[in-house]
Order: C-alpha cells, then structure tokens, then sequence
C-alpha cells in the first residue's frame, strides 16, 4: 500500500515536469497525496500494529517467570464462563482463581487426561470439584488428552504452557493470549467438543453447553436407585443417561495402553457399543479375561468417535 502511494506521488511528480497541463492543479494533487502518505505512515501504522497487538500477545516463559499470572489474569477478568482442558496441573493458585469464578457464579467446566488427573494432577481435582467445579476425564483408550487451553467469552489462552511450577519456572514454554473473535470461537468450539464427547448434552440458545450427567458421581451416588434398562443395541439412541445396559460379552481385549474392552459384537469395530475399563481400575476386577457371557453393566452411556460406551469403573456397577 505504502509502495503504490509513493510511486503514484513519482508519477504526479513527473507530470508536473514534463506535462503542459495546469501545473498548479497537479502540484496540488501532489501535495494531497504526499499529505496522504505521511498520514498513512504517522497514524495508520501504528494503529495497525496496536490493534494486532491488542488482539494477541506472546508469553516466552523464562522471559518473567509468570505465565500463570498472566493465566489468572484472563481467568479473573471473565464474567460468564471458564471453559479449560490441561494435560498436567498441579499450581494452586490457578486452581484458586478457577474456584474465585465459580463463587463469582460463572460456568467453570474443564477437563483432563484420565491418567494425568489420577495421577499428577489428583490434588488439584479435588480441590476443584469440592469447590463445585466439574471436571471431566477424557477417555482415550490410545492417546492422552494433550491439550493447554484456556477459553473466557472474552479471550483464549493456548501453547505449550501445563498449569505447573516447573513449566512456569524452569522450563521453556509459550503462552498466546488472544481476543481475536474468530479465534476464541475456535478454541471453544474445540473445549466443547470434548466435553460434549464426555456426555454433556448442548444448550442450542447459548454457546455454553450445559451438563447432562455426571459421569462417574452419578454411577456412585445411584447404584441402588431404579435406572432404565436397555438392550447394548439400543444404547447409542440414550447418550447421557445412565442405564443398565444388557447383552452378552462375546470377547474381551486389551490395548497397549493395558485399556480392556468387553466386545458385543464379532467385528468390534462395526459395533455400535462396548465396555470400557481403563488400566487404573483394571486392578479392582479379579480377573477381567473372566467378563463374557450374558451381562448388565450399569453406568452413564456416554458418546466415543461416534459410538455409545460405558466405562466400567467399579464391580459394583456389574448388576447380579
């Protein structure tokens, strides 16, 4: 643009020299559209750069030694709803602002990998869901949920950056922070698909969804209240109830990962449900080889790359 300004003022330049037209009328034009380049230079320029700077800004980590602080910033300054998916958090003072939204009375949701919240980040959990806070537990029987984001109605936070002391302190780490619209839009788009993939159900008049079931609490709290009972065929047509799901056990698989799948059908991957039992509960069975034949298993049916499952968590969940 800046190119194109100066070439067209050369250009009103040599007219002025060489033409026989009205000089006075082209020094004129000249002179506006020098006018016009300073202007753009002076005051467009730096309105550019401030308006880009506005919108995001890069946080290198050994830079201050603050990534978390300027986590809590965005977390302080939102007034609807905390959307968060993390790998590893053990820092207790984002925890501490995370439970600052929730008295606030704004929707603080999040989630983390299975493994890592029973493992590094169990501490955390707890003091989050005792504060009311509902975190789900992504479920990948052969990946980790891996994901550092963080999305408020008025900004995203994203990059390399776990909610941890060494990540803020010792290791090399970015944090982007960003008001871009079209941006933050994605990132929660991204955050509600994985709630939505835990068994939440979408609230169609707002862009926050809104919790249908509780996973693993309500298994817990209604093992001996009256639930629906449903054939495994029928259960992808009743995502986030919880139920007692019949049929019978025909296999029985276990990943790499030491994730065990109770199999309904010949050909597991045509079919439309199965039971899930992650490796850190594997030890609460005697012998998971032994769980085929006729079964009920009772628990939340919830929603996996397209089809319907219930994570076997407990014995007790197995109906006599």
């Amino acid at each position: 643009m800046f190119s194109q300004i100066w070439q067209k003022c050369s250009a009103l330049y040599e007219r002025v020299s060489s033409s026989k037209l009205n000089k006075k009328k082209l020094i004129y034009g000249a002179l506006v559209s020098l006018a016009v380049f300073v202007v753009t230079i002076v005051i467009v320029t730096p309105l550019i750069s401030w308006h880009y700077n506005s919108q995001i800004q890069v946080y290198y980590s050994l830079d201050r030694r603050q990534n978390d602080k300027e986590l809590i910033k965005v977390i302080d300054s939102a007034d609807k709803y905390v959307y968060f998916a993390i790998y590893f958090f053990t820092k207790d003072n984002i925890a501490e602002a995370l439970v600052r939204a929730k008295k606030r009375g704004l929707v603080v949701w999040g989630i983390m990998d299975r493994e890592a919240s029973y493992d590094s980040n169990k501490n955390i959990l707890a003091k989050l869901e005792s504060a009311g806070i509902t975190v789900e537990k992504q479920k990948h029987p052969d990946g980790i949920m891996h994901i550092k984001a963080l999305v408020t109605e008025k900004a995203y936070v994203s990059g390399s950056y776990n909610w941890t002391a060494s990540a803020t302190t010792i290791n090399d780490e970015v944090t982007e922070i960003g008001t871009n619209e079209g941006v933050r839009k994605q990132y929660l788009e991204i955050i509600k698909k994985l709630l939505l993939t835990n068994g939440a159900e979408s609230n169609s008049q707002s862009e926050i969804p809104i919790v249908k079931s509780s996973g693993k609490k309500a298994t817990k709290q209604n093992l001996t209240g009256e639930v629906p009972e449903y054939d495994f065929e029928e259960a992808p047509d009743h995502i986030g109830e919880e139920a007692v799901v019949t049929g019978k056990v025909i296999s029985v698989f276990t990943s790499k990962t030491n994730t065990t799948f109770l199999n309904y059908c010949s050909d597991y991957k045509k079919c439309s449900f199965s039971v899930v039992i992650f490796a850190s509960d594997k030890e609460k069975f005697s012998d998971v080889q032994k769980l085929t034949g006729e079964m009920k298993i009772r628990g939340v049916i919830k929603s996996y790359q397209g089809k319907a499952e219930v994570i076997l968590e407990e014995p007790e969940q197995i109906v006599k």
